[in-house]
């Protein structure tokens, strides 16, 4: 009996090691399969035969391309019509749309309180909860609450943190957290066990 409880005590002891190589390993070959995917068939019309891989490479030279081009005002001008395009095509633009109001929350900056973690006391006094603050709250809502400087917070859920809630609370009530916005999404993706190091001052 002994013996297998050592056996188990090892492979377990091995899966949690390995498991975080394997599990970066299958993402990377979904997503080389995927990419590859969209233009491998029709790599292999012109060409004649498959090339393995080229697909991949087209997809991320033209996100690198991208990333250049809206760095400048005409690059940004020419995203700007295509996001526009994609915004009156049925079916696609409830995806497009909403695939871009997140990222546009979370990931680019928008004025002053945007990008920021934080902590409120949630869903009762005594339990904290990491939020993400997206700005501040809809004047109706302040005025039909009766309630001053109210702030939006994305409360996200683990381990998906593309889903969660929207909360409105006071902005006295908000406490601001030094870590950065991705660290607070490493956090609350893994449950509270990676923790972000101390920044220094």
């Amino acid at each position: 009996m002994k013996f297998w409880n050592l056996i188990s005590s090892f492979f377990f002891r091995g899966l949690i090691t390995v498991l975080p190589l394997l599990v970066t390993l299958w993402l990377l070959w979904v997503v080389f399969s995927f990419a590859d995917g969209l233009l491998g068939k029709l790599i292999e019309l012109i060409v004649g035969r498959p090339l393995p891989g080229v697909g991949f490479l087209i997809i991320i030279i033209f996100i690198f391309i991208t990333g250049i081009l809206t760095t400048f005002i005409l690059g940004e001008k020419i995203i700007q019509y295509v996001e526009r395009f994609l915004s009156r095509v049925p079916i696609v633009k409830s995806i497009y749309v909403s695939v871009k109001q997140i990222n546009d929350v979370f990931f680019q900056k928008r004025g002053k309180g945007y990008q920021r973690a934080c902590v409120v006391e949630y869903p009762r006094k005594g339990i904290y909860t990491v939020g993400f603050i997206t700005g501040e709250a809809a004047k109706e809502i302040e005025k039909k609450t009766n309630t001053r400087e109210l702030v939006n917070i994305f409360i996200a859920n683990t381990p998906t943190p593309a889903t969660g809630f929207l909360i409105a609370v006071p902005a006295e009530e908000v406490k601001l957290l030094d870590m950065r916005i991705d660290d607070a999404f490493k956090y609350v993706v893994s449950g509270g066990v990676l923790k972000p190091a101390k920044r220094k001052k």
